[in-house]
């Protein structure tokens, strides 16, 4: 060895020996001090529980901030269904937008009702992002979440163009 403060060569045998050795010495110590061994301890349960505890004192973060949290799920849907996000914009401006009337039903939309209510205000993405629809402000209105989860995935706007000339609507599927 060069220097004669090194403890070993830093050969791999030598080098296991020495961590063996540092690690049953500290083993050692910990049932000194302890009275018993040192045992494993699940650390994904022990965060879990750390995380229950934490929101029922604070609170779910969805919960404090629920305009970051519907813009979050926005974000996230866009991605899922590989959606193009040009722009980003709040829902709030949408709905001023389009003066909080449903542009499903027709009716108004109280901004006092909360999620999961399904009078509760939604928006609607006219094409919808699974068929290729892209998540902007040329593409969403407003609409109450039970108009929204009741239209689903389809495209209505073909039908609301027959709908205004007068033919007859056939039922969706």
């Amino acid at each position: 060895m060069a220097n004669p403060q090194r403890v070993q060569c830093g050969a791999p045998d030598c080098k296991r020996a020495f961590q063996r050795e540092r690690v049953r010495g500290w083993q050692l110590a910990y049932k000194a001090k302890h009275g018993q061994w040192c045992r494993p301890v699940n650390y994904a349960e022990q965060q879990r529980e750390y995380n229950r505890q934490r929101r029922r004192e604070l609170g779910h973060w969805r919960q404090l901030y629920p305009a970051a949290a519907a813009a979050a799920d926005a974000r996230r849907r866009a991605l899922v269904a590989q959606a193009q996000t040009g722009e980003a914009f709040a829902p709030a401006d949408v709905h001023v937008r389009d003066g909080w009337i449903c542009q499903l039903c027709h009716e108004p939309i109280d901004q006092a009702i909360a999620w999961p209510d399904p009078k509760s205000p939604s928006l609607d993405h006219i094409i919808p992002l699974s068929k290729g629809g892209e998540h902007s402000m040329s593409n969403v209105q407003s609409a109450h979440l039970g108009c929204n989860s009741s239209k689903g995935d389809r495209d209505l706007v073909g039908r609301v163009v027959r709908a205004s000339l007068g033919e007859p609507h056939q039922r969706c599927p």
